[in-house]
């Protein structure tokens, strides 16, 4: 007997074809899919691959004060290391090359801008 696994939550932040449909696919069963990221073009998933997996997908749009409180209490307390999702740091005169490099979810992750860079 395998203990019962709690559902997991999946934040689509990149908005990127075809990521949707890749998150349904691998999602486990009853996961909550958070869907942030804005996909500027037409896109495809498979409905019944979600029905058949009973995934929740919701739509937003932003949070309210209180959950980004919450957020930042996390991060304050040490629950959620904010840091590990940083994978560059640029200065001014870096931020059109970060604004490429994230457009391939391959590149980076999140790119902080340093303006006394």
């Amino acid at each position: 007997m395998l203990p019962a696994l709690k559902p997991a939550i999946i934040f689509e932040c990149v908005g990127v074809p075809g990521l949707l449909q890749q998150v349904f696919e691998g999602a486990p069963r009853d996961a909550r899919i958070v869907v942030v990221g804005v996909c500027m073009e037409t896109d495809r998933s498979e409905p019944m691959l979600g029905i058949m997996k009973e995934l929740n997908v919701q739509y937003v749009l932003g949070y309210t004060p209180d959950e980004f409180a919450a957020s930042l209490r996390l991060i304050a307390e040490g629950q959620v290391d904010a840091a590990a999702m940083v994978t560059a740091e640029v200065g001014i005169d870096g931020v059109a090359k970060a604004f490429a490099d994230l457009a391939n979810p391959e590149a980076h992750t999140k790119i902080i801008v340093q303006p006394w860079r």
